[in-house]
This record gives C-alpha cells, sequence and structure tokens, in this order.
C-alpha cells in the first residue's frame, strides 16, 4: 500500500504571514490541527496545535500580532506519494514527527498523519 492511498488530498494552507490568532481560527473551523504555510507552490513550514500550545501558551506569550512564521516548524519533512506505507512510518518513527507532506515531484498533493495510519491498521485488522 502506498501512502497516496492513505493520505488527505485537501491540505488546508496558510501564508507565513497570517497571525496565528487566523490560523488558530482556521484550524477551529476546519476542525483539523494542523495547517501547511506556503508562498505560491513552495512548501515553506507546518504549524500545529502542539505548537500553538508549546511556543506561545506554554511560555505565556501574547500572540495577538505574532506571524504564524515565528513558530512554524521548517523546513517540512515531505514524501513522495508512490513511497509505500511502511517507509512512511519508519521516517515518521526517525525523526519524531506525527504528519508527512506528500508531494508528487516537488508538488503537494497531501498529507498522511498518525491517524491515517491508525485508521488503515483497523481496517487490516477485521472485525
Amino acid at each position: 500500500m502506498k501512502v497516496k492511498d492513505i493520505m488527505t488530498r485537501k491540505v488546508v494552507e496558510i501564508t507565513k504571514g497570517c497571525l496565528i490568532t487566523e490560523a488558530a481560527e482556521l484550524m477551529r473551523k476546519k476542525d483539523i490541527s494542523c495547517l501547511v504555510i506556503t508562498c505560491g507552490t513552495s512548501i515553506e513550514g507546518i504549524v500545529t496545535e502542539r505548537d500553538v500550545l508549546r511556543k506561545i501558551i506554554a511560555e505565556q506569550k501574547m500572540f495577538g500580532q505574532i506571524p504564524i512564521s515565528e513558530i512554524m516548524t521548517a523546513p517540512v519533512v515531505t514524501i513522495e506519494e508512490e513511497t509505500e506505507i511502511y517507509d512512511a512510518v519508519d521516517l515518521m518513527a526517525r525523526k519524531h514527527i506525527r504528519r508527512l507532506v506528500v508531494t508528487n515531484g516537488g508538488k503537494m498533493t497531501g498529507i498522511v498523519t498518525e491517524s491515517d495510519f491508525v485508521r488503515v491498521l483497523r481496517k487490516l485488522k477485521g472485525p
């Protein structure tokens, strides 16, 4: 099974000039836990709910006017959509990350998360 078989194709993107409050509101509205920061077709970074908790709230920063670029993780770890899912899991474990941006020829085509792998394992196990 390939990464493209389990990835989420609709990735929510923002630009690095957006404020943390805008990013948090977008994640809430879309009921998602991460956003990919882009500039045109270039992948600039990724920000997660965990980033907001650890880098803003836990450090008690005033976040009203802080751009997302200050807390995003960059560079982003990517994986080609034709990669076997076992190799993707291995990469995530080695890098200690929970998400991979999926690409095809350098262009973003989706995202794959730990939750996607859990869903697949449950299906493989059967009833």
